[in-house]
């Protein structure tokens, strides 16, 4: 069985320290570019639900814009006690300079 990834932006579209929330089959992921390193993670927050798209992004950690709970952008692991739930975190690849995101192939956290 192999892997789809879906194209779904540019890399110059996605400037470092930003994030971009897209939808994949009714799932809303969101792309952060983390130096410009990318990488594709829920876009709700597992403390309360709420979406982390304008989340500050930092030394590869987001900020969740209602709480300020912090994620790790590479594992989706938490910091502190409101971010012990992971984030999902989902694999990404570029190719030719385009932002390809799989749902079928999640990154272990």
């Amino acid at each position: 069985m192999s892997t789809e990834f879906r194209h779904v932006m540019d890399c110059a579209d996605l400037p470092a320290g930003a994030n971009k929330a897209v939808e994949i089959d009714g799932q809303s992921i969101l792309i952060c570019n983390a130096n410009n390193e990318f990488f594709a993670v829920q876009n709700r927050c597992t403390h309360q639900n709420s979406p982390l798209e304008g989340g500050r992004i930092r030394n590869g950690l987001i900020s969740c814009p209602l709480h300020g709970v912090m994620f790790d952008v590479r594992t989706g692991c938490g910091r502190g006690q409101m971010g012990r739930v992971p984030l999902k975190t989902y694999a990404l690849r570029v190719v030719d300079g385009r932002i390809e995101v799989s749902l079928e192939a999640p990154v272990a956290a």
